[in-house]
This record gives C-alpha cells, sequence and structure tokens, in this order.
C-alpha cells in the first residue's frame, strides 16, 4: 500500500513540477451558441464575446478564469416571439494539455442574467479545444468546442432544476504572457 501512494505521490508531482512549457496567456474572442435540447424551443441561435486568462501550472496543467457576455435571440412561435436573454457567465476552470497545441478543458461558475426576472444559474462546461500558431509571434488562434449548461432552480417550483444547455464554438486570439 505504502509503494502504491509513493508511485501515486511521484506521478502527480512531475506533473505539477515540470515547468518548461508553462502556458500562461489572455485570449479575447467571440462565440456563437447552438442550444440544445428543451432550451432550443426558446432560442435558436446565441452570440458572445469572451475574454479568459490562462495561469500555467506545469507542462500539461494550467487554471482558467473567463468573463464573457452571451445573448441568445429569442424564437417566434405562432406569431409570438419568446424574449431573447443575456447572460454574463463568469467561470474557473482547470485545462490539460494532451498535446502542444490540443487541450480538454472544464470550468464551473455562474451565469448571471442581465435581463430582468431571471435566476443566477449554476454553470458548468466540458469543452475541447486547439491553437493554431501564428507566424512570426508565439501568439496563437483558439479554436475551441464545448457544451455548456446553465442550472437554476425552477421559478415555478424551487424543488425542481432547470437546465438552459448549449453547444458553443468559439474563435479567438491569444496573446502570450
Amino acid at each position: 500500500m505504502k509503494f502504491k501512494t509513493l508511485i501515486a505521490f511521484l506521478f502527480v508531482s512531475s506533473i505539477f513540477t515540470a515547468v518548461n512549457a508553462q502556458q500562461s496567456n489572455i485570449g479575447l474572442g467571440g462565440e456563437i451558441s447552438f442550444p440544445s435540447g428543451n432550451s432550443s424551443n426558446a432560442s435558436a441561435i446565441g452570440l458572445g464575446g469572451y475574454l479568459k486568462a490562462e495561469l500555467g501550472l506545469s507542462s500539461k496543467f494550467s487554471l482558467t478564469a473567463s468573463g464573457s457576455i452571451s445573448n441568445f435571440f429569442g424564437k417566434r412561435f405562432f406569431g409570438a416571439k419568446s424574449p431573447s436573454r443575456a447572460y454574463a457567465p463568469v467561470k474557473a476552470g482547470l485545462k490539460y494539455y494532451t498535446t502542444e497545441n490540443f487541450y480538454l478543458e472544464g470550468q464551473l461558475g455562474a451565469a448571471i442574467p442581465l435581463n430582468q426576472g431571471v435566476k443566477t444559474a449554476f454553470a458548468w462546461s466540458p469543452g475541447i479545444g486547439t491553437y493554431i500558431k501564428t507566424r512570426g509571434s508565439e501568439n496563437k488562434i483558439d479554436i475551441g468546442l464545448r457544451y455548456e449548461g446553465w442550472t437554476s432552480s425552477s421559478v415555478v417550483n424551487s424543488n425542481k432544476t432547470t437546465t438552459f444547455s448549449f453547444i458553443g464554438v468559439r474563435l479567438g486570439y491569444v496573446f502570450g504572457l
């Protein structure tokens, strides 16, 4: 048992102490979102922008913090239009690099509504992405894909939760620090 614990400790230590290729940067860009499941009944598409900071912990792991603005346009049903909804999601998470330019990411946080009468929701999002290096600089193009959900208690029944979910596609520019 002690041997297995020692091996696990050495493995984790090697991941977090390999600092030769840390990723620390700031990125900003645009997003397009496609509501999924029941969320697609309220909106067909969302647009927004984001700002994300990344602090390298090791060659494989980074901490992330992001803020964005997302607007989901209301959908028209039989002459009536559902209202558009705007949110400011604020999240933090962990990014894992499988290769130098490909990553897996998970973030948690809050989706703060910018409209009246809507509750703040718990935001969660797993995703993947890749960097494309630009010529003549260390800056990169970031292309990402994620599933995101905003879970909150129901307005009608506080014992039930609802989740507004969507697939987000991100395109941004990343500045190295």
